[in-house]
């Protein structure tokens, strides 16, 4: 079968993690899959054999984005693909555009987050809802109890092409060295680190972190990504006197998360909104203690089927994540029981599992 998966920016962000174990396992099971970005915003997928990109560059205005939507379109009419499936707000809308113009019937979307009610994201919750209730997508995932929820108020025309794919979440295949780690992304050596990894933005909220580190003096923080927040993050921790603690990394490739995760002692996960948290469950499953933000939706992930938690779970701010962190530090027997129930995670979210089930919706 040939698939092509549609997705906004390329960037190592969540949702093209969850993209890449797709493809990769529709592939491993003989199908032709690739990667469609709408825009490249970095540089992690540049050497990505079964990555396409429509433009080079985030487009300006309204006319990049037609830009953008005419490419995707004259792309698919080139591919010709039997299935597409699409990732994100935009890329489930002008995913399903592209692939209706260009005659394409099978179409499976993802939902990566609760539906909005208001400004620009409102409009687009509208046409996603227009759009499910009439039928342009074949199926629509939802990756947890707590994001199929939130549609429960949705029409029954909507709710009856839910299926619920809990994502697939990898397991490091390798064991890296702790100093090793450390040395490779020029962190210190000695000090007690707390990692956290993703986009750079006010949802994620690594300024809680921030904040941590002065209230905590004898800790550093490692941050992983990329995003519009770096200034404010630079300019907050330098006006608290906390920068010398504060390491940025920069944006880490998919292949070397898990090294960049073995470098700390604790996972930190400050997040003020998810629908799953997969870079959270990615540092549970490698075995960090997790320190996450007091969300429904990851108390429901980070728990192991035998209903031991992964986490501790604490208030999205700079008090509640310095609590949890000094929690960490002051019982070392407590991190050890979170690190052994983050790795029983792994075989409640086998990226093998997710990718039959995606498998299983494309040849229904």
């Amino acid at each position: 079968m040939k698939i092509v998966q549609v997705q906004t920016q390329a960037e190592a962000a969540g949702a093209q993690r969850v993209s890449d174990m797709v493809g990769e396992g529709l592939r491993a099971r003989g199908h032709d899959a690739r990667t469609v970005f709408m825009y490249r915003k970095t540089d992690a997928f540049d050497h990505d054999a079964s990555a396409d990109f429509i433009l080079t560059e985030p487009p300006k205005g309204l006319p990049g984005q037609i830009r953008a939507t005419i490419g995707l379109v004259s792309y698919l009419r080139n591919a010709r693909p039997d299935a597409v499936i699409t990732y994100q707000h935009y890329g489930n809308i002008f995913g399903t555009i592209g692939a209706r113009l260009a005659g394409v019937r099978h179409i499976v979307a993802n939902q990566s987050g609760a539906p909005h009610t208001r400004g620009t994201m409102g409009l687009l919750s509208q046409i996603d809802k227009l759009m499910g209730v009439t039928g342009l997508y074949h199926a629509n995932i939802v990756n947890s109890a707590w994001t199929e929820a939130q549609f429960d108020h949705y029409p029954q025309a909507y709710r009856r092409r839910l299926h619920r794919i809990d994502h697939g979440v990898p397991a490091p295949r390798e064991q890296f060295d702790k100093a090793a780690a450390r040395a490779r992304f020029g962190l210190p050596g000695n000090a007690w680190l707390a990692v956290s990894s993703g986009r750079l933005t006010r949802s994620k909220n690594q300024i809680a972190l921030v904040g941590a580190l002065e209230r905590l003096s004898d800790i550093h923080v490692a941050l992983a990504g990329v995003g519009p927040e770096l200034e404010t993050l630079v300019t907050f921790a330098r006006e608290r006197g906390v920068a010398d603690r504060l390491h940025l990394v920069g944006e880490v490739p998919p292949v070397q998360i898990f090294e960049f995760l073995a470098a700390g002692d604790v996972y930190a996960f400050p997040s003020t909104s998810e629908t799953f948290g997969l870079a959270c469950v990615e540092a549970a499953i490698s075995g960090l203690p997790v320190v996450a933000s007091n969300l429904a939706v990851m108390r429901e992930v980070l728990t192991a089927r035998d209903g031991e938690p992964a986490a501790i779970f604490v208030e999205a701010d700079a008090a509640g994540m310095a609590a949890g962190l000094a929690e960490m530090i002051a019982r070392p027997e407590f991190m050890a029981r979170l690190s052994a129930a983050g790795r029983r995670l792994r075989d409640k979210y086998s990226p093998a599992r997710m990718c039959a089930g995606y498998e299983a919706l494309l040849l229904s």
